[in-house]
């Protein structure tokens, strides 16, 4: 085995994609191909499923990859170490984010960051609370801002912020309390299977009356504000995203009782994971609280 081999399969596992390894790491697919049957061959098991479309880690899989990233920060630390302990702070942060935090809370965070250790650089993935968090456990994110209550024993959860919470509509709706009373079909626009928000959102219409929902999925905050700016349906967003990014929408945000309203952010990351100086960094700001120019 040759630490290459590691950091191919690092990108592997990360990229989902042995062609997007191959373009991450200048070399061409048979030759990344070729290194993880090496290894598989070493270890005598699967290291990933592979399917026509999919690459996941299989559990050895990901028992590698959470030694591949420990092997290859302790290089790392150990080249700082021995040529440029006086060097500015340089490393890679692989984050995920729920989308809202991603669109009103993350640039602040990063500009905050960034004025002490510019050299760290972020990679962002955005997703669902439940699918960042499968991420995280699994070694292929360092770390992630998702919402809600989470307990996981294998997790360590860091509270970052509240957000309010309000019903977002169309400027066509006139009041709450006919919202609530609609005899016609509400359409909850929604982002897909696993996101905290619309797990509360539907907790929230349970107490409405109203006998027909339906979901729409979207993928992207946009979509969701165009289809509610359009009176395609309604959504649960934060209120301070609205004021603060959107006043230019045809929209509206209905307030919710305080017990209803409030969701908290954290940033969950493993209990086990091996971090970089620069990682360290980070995750103490954000234990210490942050604070932005947004």
């Amino acid at each position: 085995m040759q630490i290459n081999d590691l950091v191919i399969f690092q990108s592997v596992a990360e990229h989902g994609s042995f062609t997007k390894a191959a373009a991450a790491n200048n070399t061409g697919q048979s030759n990344v191909t070729a290194r993880i049957k090496s290894l598989e061959a070493e270890f005598n098991t699967r290291l990933f499923e592979r399917t026509s479309r999919t690459i996941t880690l299989t559990d050895a899989g990901t028992v590698l990859l959470k030694s591949a990233k420990e092997i290859l920060l302790l290089l790392d630390n150990t080249k700082r170490t021995i040529t440029g302990p006086d060097l500015p702070l340089k490393s890679l942060i692989k984050v995920g984010c729920i989308h809202t935090t991603a669109a009103l809370r993350v640039p602040g965070i990063l500009q905050a960051f960034g004025e002490d250790y510019p050299e760290v650089e972020f990679k962002i993935k955005t997703g669902t609370t439940s699918a960042l968090v499968k991420e995280v456990l699994a070694c292929q994110l360092d770390g992630a801002f998702v919402a809600g209550n989470l307990v996981d024993e294998r997790l360590i959860v860091q509270p970052v912020l509240t957000e309010e919470l309000g019903i977002v509509v169309s400027s066509l709706v006139t009041s709450y309390e006919q919202l609530k009373n609609s005899k016609k079909k509400i359409k909850l626009i929604v982002f897909s299977d696993g996101c905290s928000y619309r797990k509360h959102f539907e907790r929230i219409i349970s107490g409405w009356a109203i006998n027909q929902i339906s979901l729409i999925e979207m993928d992207t905050l946009e979509g969701i504000l165009n289809a509610v700016e359009n009176n395609i349906g309604i959504s649960l967003l934060p209120v301070a995203l609205i004021e603060r990014h959107y006043k230019y929408k045809a929209v509206k945000v209905f307030p919710l009782l305080a017990e209803l309203s409030l969701m908290t952010t954290v940033f969950v990351k493993r209990n086990d994971s091996a971090m970089s100086e620069g990682y360290q960094k980070f995750f103490e700001m954000l234990a210490r609280g942050y604070k932005t120019s947004v």
